[in-house]
C-alpha cells in the first residue's frame, strides 16, 4: 500500500479525469478524479490538499474509509465524504491535512 505521507497535490493533478477503483463496505465502484486542490498550511509534510471525485448520478455511499486504487499510485486508504451533486453525477471528497 502506498504511504500517504509521500503524497502531494502534484501526485494527483496529472490524474484528473482518470478513473479510480473504490471498495466501499458493501461493493466496488468507480469514481473519476474531478479536482485536486492545494489548501492552506498543513501539519503533514506533503502539504494540505483536497481531492474531489465524481461518481454516477444518484450514487449513494456513506462517509467511510475506503481502499482506493489507481495504477499510477497503487492502493491508498481515503476517508471519502459525500458532498452532493457534481455536474452529471455525485461528488465525494477526501482531505489531506
Amino acid at each position: 500500500m502506498t504511504d500517504l505521507a509521500t503524497l502531494e497535490v502534484s501526485t494527483f493533478t496529472p490524474l484528473i479525469g482518470e478513473t479510480f477503483r473504490v471498495r466501499t463496505a458493501d461493493r466496488e465502484i468507480e469514481l473519476v478524479l474531478h479536482e485536486a486542490s492545494a489548501l492552506g498550511k498543513a501539519v503533514r509534510q506533503g502539504g494540505a490538499f483536497s481531492l474531489v471525485f465524481r461518481g454516477d448520478d444518484g450514487l449513494e455511499i456513506a462517509q467511510q474509509l475506503c481502499p482506493v486504487h489507481h495504477r499510477a499510485i497503487g492502493e491508498i486508504s481515503l476517508f471519502l465524504v459525500p458532498i452532493g451533486p457534481l455536474g452529471e453525477g455525485m461528488g465525494f471528497e477526501a482531505v489531506f491535512t
